[in-house]
């Protein structure tokens, strides 16, 4: 089944080390412990990133302006929406305060014991069945969402999609030029 969600409706938490805000989307556990994470984090100072041993973190720039990230003397930027930065959890990154409120896709998977490939679309795009579960997030115009079962979901920014493992496969279509999509596949 199609999930919808809204990112101003999902609940609002600190982050870990204080700094910021999070919103989670879905989050999967095995054994006590936390397997893969999909969350939305507004960022609106300057504020370290928490460590997260044995992660491998995606961070998507959903909107805002240029989001500088530091780690060991080297700079990373997101340069706006649709911008993507591949990452280890135990890195130390500072974020230095940006222009104006941003917003991120934060996707987190546990090293060796889960996966997510994590795209950006702007065009017709067809999802196969991951084997795991999707998630899809509109940073910017609209999105019209079908699947294989003749399910359809028409989303805005800052709205989207979570298909569970036995979904089978969706297509997104843009509904506008300049739509922008970001897209995730977990196992």
């Amino acid at each position: 089944m199609l999930r919808r969600f809204r990112v101003a409706e999902l609940p609002r938490e600190r982050w870990r080390n204080g700094a910021g805000w999070t919103r989670t989307v879905c989050a999967r556990e095995a054994d006590g412990q936390l397997r893969w994470r999909v969350s939305v984090a507004d960022i609106t100072a300057a504020a370290p990133f928490s460590a997260f041993a044995g992660m491998d973190r995606t961070a998507v720039m959903v909107r805002g302006a240029p989001l500088r990230l530091s780690h060991a003397g080297h700079l990373l930027v997101l340069e706006g929406p649709g911008s993507m930065l591949q990452f280890p959890g135990e890195w130390t990154l500072q974020c230095e305060a940006p222009e104006r409120p941003t917003r991120l896709l934060n996707v987190m998977v546990q090293r060796g014991k889960a996966a997510a490939r994590v795209r950006v679309v702007r065009d017709d795009a067809a999802f196969p069945p991951a084997g795991g579960e999707q998630v899809g997030l509109v940073l910017r115009g609209g999105f019209e969402f079908r699947s294989s079962r003749g399910e359809a979901l028409t989303l805005a920014a800052d709205e989207g999609v979570h298909c569970a493992a036995r979904h089978g496969a969706c297509h997104a279509r843009p509904l506008a030029d300049g739509a922008i999509l970001a897209w995730c596949a977990l196992g």
